[in-house]
């Protein structure tokens, strides 16, 4: 059986804001021996894939793309939303719950556009294993949710002529700015760490730029009750030579296998950071490693969802024959 072309379709993101789910899943199907494209149109040929986000527009976007193809998408989700007692949760809070790094308007209307769009989505993707997405098939029965293994990549010689410069900045941090994270970076630059903070959007290209330049890549929670753990920031970071460092979490998912997780309720964790900022090459090393064998063995015991694009491929009335 030939296997089917896949297609990444972004017509309703920016790419700097999705470069890392894209690069994630385009070498996960790579990897798994698919022909992957990405562009802002869909394709007919193809099983054709989204990242979630819709606003009312491109929910009917999609919509009149699977009513005139009779094609449905797969949707990639990126935010963490659960069902739990009969309510929905968003980002671990009951929806409506204000905070500054969703709207609560924006997060309601997320929610009901991606709902608008279910009958036309084969199913949900998952990049590795976040977000969770605790009972959602108890919300939404009958769509699937199927796990996308890492992607491995070769290591960083951090020894190289090329990348041995000594980095300019101790810390970097690039995430979106909330008054939880803006208070941690003042308290970290009064303990004499240097850190680089664009505090804007910044491209891929420049971001890994900014990853070189530094010694370790913080990982700092939205908010102090944040329980996840940035994903795709640690595997850009790994995939630059470097490891990150997670300030006051407690994530066991399975990123946690190559990050750092400093309890900042303990009063010695300065003391640990400065040790891990003396030692970033070694923790790089030892993060890469890690980062490895739990993709190793998170596809071991997950698989990767050749079954589910072969019936689709046949719904979607694709040839795959070779």
């Amino acid at each position: 059986m030939h296997k089917p072309p896949i297609h990444l379709w972004i017509y309703n993101h920016p790419f700097y804001g999705i470069s890392d789910q894209v690069e994630f899943f385009v070498s996960a199907f790579k990897q798994n021996g698919y022909s992957v494209s990405v562009g802002r149109q869909p394709s007919d040929s193809s099983l054709n894939v989204v990242i979630e986000n819709f606003s009312s527009e491109t929910r009917d976007i999609l919509i009149k793309f699977c009513m005139s193809t009779r094609k449905r998408v797969a949707v990639i989700m990126t935010e963490h939303l659960d069902f739990d007692r009969g309510q929905i949760y968003i980002h671990g809070d009951p929806l409506w719950n204000d905070n500054d790094y969703m709207h609560p308007a924006t997060q309601v209307g997320r929610i009901k556009n991606l709902f608008d769009c279910l009958p036309f989505i084969r199913c949900f993707f998952v990049l590795g294993d976040l977000p969770e997405l605790r009972n959602m098939s108890a919300m939404l029965p009958g769509i699937d949710v199927r796990s996308i293994p890492f992607p491995k990549f070769d290591p960083i010689n951090i020894e190289d002529a090329e990348t041995s410069s000594k980095p300019a900045n101790d810390l970097l941090f690039t995430g979106f700015i909330t008054d939880y994270r803006t208070d941690i970076i003042a308290l970290l630059k009064a303990n004499s760490f240097s850190l680089a903070c664009p505090q804007k959007f910044v491209s891929r290209k420049n971001r890994d730029t900014m990853n070189r330049s530094a010694k370790l890549i913080l990982n700092i929670p939205q908010r102090k009750e944040w329980c996840w753990l940035s994903l795709m920031r640690i595997v850009a970071a790994l995939r630059c030579g470097r490891a990150t460092v997670s300030l006051g979490t407690k994530d066991d998912s399975q990123i946690a296998a190559c990050c750092y997780q400093l309890d900042i309720s303990d009063q010695r964790w300065l003391d640990e950071l400065k040790e891990s900022v003396r030692n970033w090459a070694a923790l790089y090393k030892t993060a890469y490693d890690n980062y490895m064998l739990m993709a190793e063995e998170f596809e071991r015991a997950r698989g990767f969802p050749h079954d589910m694009l072969e019936f689709w491929a046949i719904t979607d009335r694709l040839a795959t024959k070779v």
